[in-house]
């Protein structure tokens, strides 16, 4: 799906009711383009790649079905949140609209409070699609290509200079002795020291070259239109700042240091993609055993190799191998979780937007908190997918519209069970599993499934059920009204030291007390926004 600047295209066949839409629209503050026609529209979808696209069934030239149909037929366009419209009550026409992939099916006239709720959920749905792709692309700490789009990007240069010519070089990074690095500063240096590395190289390279994170402390660079010799010179550049530029201000005794090999399409041994990479890791591997430290072309000789002390330099590199397939593992993971969250929203929009509430609040708390990055990635991730459970929840249950029985709440609290049970064949959310394994668990050790107490608990846990909290007494329910911000504190502290934390008690209040605002601004804009919330005749 590619980005778009436009958010809405109108294709309706009767002028006066397309200008009087179009204009509704642009008074809203949505950009749009129209079309008369269902060709027409096409072309403008093509074009533009609307966010939101509302069509007319009842077209001249082709309908609306046929339109919806072309669109879902181009995944690139699999973002396109799909509306389409009928004056007239034929029964056929929902089915076959949805059928066709249709994501709403409206009637004319227009109701507009109804339309204009309908463009802002495919709004979205489209910003969602538009971050899990981004997500999918790049390296969540340094920002950079990850491997996986790093490989769909070499192919398409190499197969641009097979069809039209020119030339395309590859440079293989590796930081020299990383490991080190990670034992002697610790992790969260060596992280800092991996986003530095990918600053230095984004600044080093020109605007049409292409950075990726290759897998562990490995970079790539894939250099188009430039020659054996020019990338050479790039790596050398590259090689010689990097004590320089890459640095740990925290530890001024730290100085890294880069290995670099360089391929380049021009070799007469490369015949494929494979044969670059593999090229340029030879190269990188020259450098390696000749001391580290310099750069290493996929021309010379490999003869003046200095052979490796017994085999650290192949576990080395069976290591890094590894660690780039379990990062490539939990991209994948993470795209099927995604799809189960979705599934979740369809049957229960409220623990959908309770699980992103959760997230939000524990994002805040963990960064009031200073905790390092890897813990704080764990705790996001484990208040965001811990309420995966609800899937092998009854529906007659999940939605139930007043507060629940014994028996109820006692099924409900196997949520975070049945979530670690979804979660335990991926075996890279370890930490995930534990944390929302013990959710349930209260820091008096009266709580659930092992009644641990106190720091027995583990602090993830400690930390996302307070979120949870917050966000389960400040939202309304179906059948109560949520609590007002100060109402939530007076009950966080009654529990503090039973079910909370209290040192967490006592943060969430050093928080919000710090941010009052964007905490109130929340629990207002998700009692605005969350579904399943009109109170029962007779609510608390």
């Amino acid at each position: 799906m590619l980005e778009s600047g436009i958010d809405i295209c109108v294709i309706e066949d009767d002028a006066d009711q397309r200008n009087l839409l179009v204009r509704r629209l642009r008074r809203w503050k949505y950009t749009v383009v129209d079309a008369h026609n269902g060709r027409e529209g096409l072309q403008q979808v093509y074009q533009h790649r609307p966010r939101v696209l509302i069509c007319d069934i009842v077209l001249p030239d082709f309908d609306g079905i046929q339109v919806c149909r072309e669109v879902r037929n181009d995944p690139t366009l699999d973002g396109t949140y799909i509306v389409l419209a009928t004056a007239y009550d034929v029964k056929e026409h929902k089915s076959r609209a949805l059928n066709a992939g249709a994501d709403e099916y409206l009637r004319k006239p227009y109701d507009m409070e109804e339309l204009r709720a309908r463009i802002r959920n495919g709004l979205r749905f489209n910003r969602l699609q538009e971050r899990l792709e981004r997500a999918a692309l790049t390296d969540g700490l340094t920002g950079l290509w990850n491997h996986s789009q790093f490989r769909d990007l070499l192919d398409r240069e190499f197969i641009r200079t097979r069809r039209y010519g020119g030339t395309a070089s590859l440079l293989m990074l590796d930081l020299d002795h990383f490991k080190a690095v990670n034992d002697t500063f610790g992790h969260e240096t060596g992280n800092r020291v991996l986003k530095a590395t990918a600053r230095h190289l984004r600044s080093s390279v020109r605007e049409t070259d292409i950075v990726a994170r290759y897998g562990g402390e490995e970079f790539a660079v894939i250099c188009p239109e430039t020659n054996l010799n020019d990338a050479t010179r790039l790596a050398e550049r590259i090689r010689k700042a990097f004590p320089r530029r890459v640095t740990s201000p925290e530890h001024p005794q730290l100085v890294v240091r880069v290995s670099i090999g360089v391929s380049g399409s021009e070799d007469a041994r490369v015949n494929s993609v494979t044969d670059l990479i593999n090229l340029g890791d030879e190269a990188l591997y020259c450098s390696k055993h000749r001391g580290r430290d310099r750069v290493t072309r996929c021309d010379q000789s490999p003869t003046d190799v200095i052979e490796p002390e017994g085999d650290l330099d192949m576990l080395d590199r069976l290591r890094k191998e590894v660690v780039a397939l379990s990062m490539r593992s939990k991209d994948l993971s993470l795209q099927s979780i995604w799809a189960l969250i979705q599934a979740l929203e369809a049957r229960d929009g409220y623990s959908a937007w309770h699980s992103r509430n959760v997230m939000l609040y524990t994002n805040w708390l963990v960064a009031s908190a200073h905790w390092s990055r890897p813990l704080r990635l764990a705790a996001s991730n484990a208040a965001m997918l811990h309420d995966l459970g609800k899937i092998g929840i009854p529906d007659k249950l999940l939605l139930k519209p007043s507060a629940l029985d014994p028996e109820e709440a006692a099924l409900m609290r196997q949520v975070p069970l049945i979530t670690c049970k979804i979660l335990e064949p991926l075996r890279v959310f370890e930490t995930e599993i534990l944390i929302i394994r013990h959710l349930r668990e209260r820091y008096d050790g009266s709580g659930y499934p092992d009644g641990l107490s106190g720091d027995g608990i583990p602090i993830g846990s400690r930390m996302v059920a307070i979120a949870e909290a917050f966000d389960s007494i400040t939202c309304n329910r179906a059948y109560r009204p949520g609590r007002s911000l100060d109402e939530a504190l007076v009950i966080f502290r009654e529990e503090a030291g039973r079910q909370f934390d209290p040192n967490f008690v006592t943060l969430l209040e050093k928080d919000i007390a710090a941010n009052r605002k964007r905490w109130q601004e929340q629990i207002d804009r998700a009692r605005v926004e969350m579904p399943s919330l009109v109170l029962q005749e007779g609510g608390e």
